[in-house]
C-alpha cells in the first residue's frame, strides 16, 4: 500500500520557548526555519530585546507578548510592545496586576504599543490556574533572572498543564532549576534567583502535534490513509492527546516511528473535555461532524479569547457547511452526519488559522466546494498548509 505522507512542521510551542531561552543564554541557535507569523514575531522580538529601549513587534502572537512582558521587566528594559488584530483586545489580567505589584510600570491594557518600564522584583506571584498557562510560562522564564528567590502560586486546577510541561522541559534543557509543590487547590513553583541560562548547543525544534491534529482527522474522514513524519511520540505537548481522541471516535491510528491514520468503517460521537487541550477543539469538531450521534466539546470557555471567539467560529463553520451544531457558554454540541457528506458552502475564516484548517479538512467529505474567505490566516502557524493539501492531491474540493 502506497501511503501519502506529510513531513510535519516544527512545534510552535517549543519554538517560542527555545528561541527566548537561547537569546537569554547568549549562545547556541534554534534550528527552526519554518516561516509562520507567530514564530517570526518571537524571533524578531528576541533580537530587538538586545536593544536598550526595544520595540517588540508581537504581531498577533499571544505567546510572544505574554512570555516577553515579564522578561522585559526582569531585564529592566523600557520597552514598547506592538500588537495587531485581536491580540490588543485579549486580556492580560491578572498577569498585568502581578507585574505592576512587583515593580513594573505598564501602560493601559488594550493599547498598542503597550509601553513598559521598571525593574521586576522577586517575591510571590499568584495566578489562577484557569486563566492562561501563557502567564505562568512568562513568569517561569523570567523569575530565574531576578536577584532573589521567587515563587508562583497557582490557585485552583491548572488548565492547559501540557503547555507548562513544555516550558519546564525547555528550562531544564537550559540549566534552570525549580521546585514544584502540589497541594489541594494549588500548585507552587519555587524559583531561586539569580540563575543563568546555559545553552545546550544547537537545537532542532520537534514536530508540531497541534498542526498534526488536522492531518490525523483528515486521515480519519478522507478516502485514503495518511502518514505523518517528524513527531516525537513521547513529547510533552499536550496536543499529543489527539491520537487517543481520534481512537475514541473509532479512527485507526498506529504509532510506530511515524503516524499512520486509516479511515474506519464508522466514527462514533464522543464527549471531550478540552480544558487541557483547547487548540484541539476545531480538529475534534471535524470528527464530530461526520460521526454517528452527538459529540460534545466541553470545558471550552477559554476558546472565546483566542484569535476569534472560537466557540462561535467553530459552530458557524459547521453550520455553513451543512452540519447541525449549537454553541453554549463553554461547550459545543454537534449532531454528526454518520459518515455522510455535508453540503459544503462558504465559510468565514474569522481571521483564525485553526478555523481555516478545520474548514479545509472538512472539504474532504462535502458534496460541493468549500469556499474559505480569509484563508491566509493559516500563515499564523502553518503557512504551507494548502500547499501540502495540493501535494497530497486532496485539495480538489476547497477554494
Amino acid at each position: 500500500m502506497i501511503v501519502k505522507t506529510i513531513d510535519i512542521i516544527p512545534s510552535k510551542s517549543y519554538a517560542h520557548r527555545e528561541l527566548i531561552a537561547a537569546a537569554l543564554a547568549g549562545k547556541g541557535s534554534v534550528l527552526c526555519d519554518y516561516p509562520s507569523d507567530d514564530i517570526n514575531a518571537t524571533r524578531a522580538c528576541v533580537k530587538a530585546l538586545a536593544d536598550p529601549a526595544p520595540v517588540l513587534p508581537c504581531g498577533e502572537s499571544g505567546s510572544t507578548l505574554r512570555f516577553l512582558l515579564p522578561i522585559a521587566g526582569a531585564l529592566g528594559k523600557k520597552a514598547r510592545f506592538e500588537t495587531r488584530g485581536r491580540l490588543t483586545e485579549r486580556p492580560l489580567s491578572p498577569l498585568y496586576e502581578e507585574l505592576a505589584a512587583h515593580g513594573m510600570k505598564l501602560g493601559p491594557q488594550g493599547t498598542s504599543p503597550l509601553e513598559t518600564g521598571g525593574m521586576l522584583r522577586p517575591g510571590q506571584y499568584t495566578i489562577p490556574g484557569n486563566v492562561s498557562s501563557q502567564f505562568i510560562t512568562g513568569l517561569l522564564m523570567a523569575l530565574p533572572l531576578l536577584a532573589g528567590d521567587s515563587s508562583i502560586r497557582i490557585t485552583g486546577n491548572l488548565e492547559s498543564a501540557g503547555y507548562v510541561d513544555i516550558t519546564l522541559d525547555v528550562l531544564r534543557r537550559f540549566g534552570i532549576l525549580w521546585d514544584a509543590e502540589k497541594h489541594p487547590g494549588e500548585t507552587i513553583y519555587r524559583i531561586a534567583g539569580p540563575q543563568k541560562y546555559q545553552s545546550p548547543g544547537d537545537l532542532t525544534v520537534e514536530g508540531d502535534w497541534s498542526g498534526a491534529a488536522f492531518w490525523i482527522c483528515a486521515g480519519a474522514i478522507g478516502s485514503e490513509p495518511l502518514g505523518i513524519r517528524g513527531l516525537d511520540m513521547d513529547s510533552c505537548q499536550g496536543d499529543r492527546r489527539i491520537v487517543d481522541i481520534a481512537r475514541a471516535f473509532g479512527a485507526e491510528v498506529s504509532m510506530e516511528q511515524d503516524i499512520l491514520v486509516t479511515k474506519p468503517s464508522r466514527l462514533v460521537g464522543q464527549t471531550i473535555d478540552v480544558s487541557d487541550v483547547p487548540d484541539l477543539a476545531p480538529a475534534i469538531a471535524v470528527l464530530g461532524a461526520f460521526a454517528e450521534g452527538e459529540t460534545w466539546i466541553t470545558g471550552a470557555g477559554r476558546l472565546r479569547l483566542k484569535e476569534s471567539d472560537r466557540i462561535r467560529s467553530i459552530v458557524s463553520c459547521l453550520r455553513d457547511l451543512g452540519a447541525d451544531a449549537e454553541e453554549g457558554e463553554d461547550r459545543i454540541r454537534i449532531q454528526g452526519a454518520s459518515g455522510s457528506p455535508l453540503s459544503g458552502g462558504c465559510v468565514d475564516g474569522a481571521g483564525d488559522h485553526r478555523i481555516v484548517m478545520m474548514a479545509a479538512v472538512m472539504s474532504l467529505l462535502t458534496d460541493h466546494n468549500v469556499i474559505i474567505n480569509g484563508k491566509n490566516a493559516v500563515a499564523k502557524s502553518y503557512p504551507g498548509f494548502f500547499q501540502v493539501m495540493k501535494e497530497l492531491g486532496i485539495d480538489g474540493n476547497v477554494r
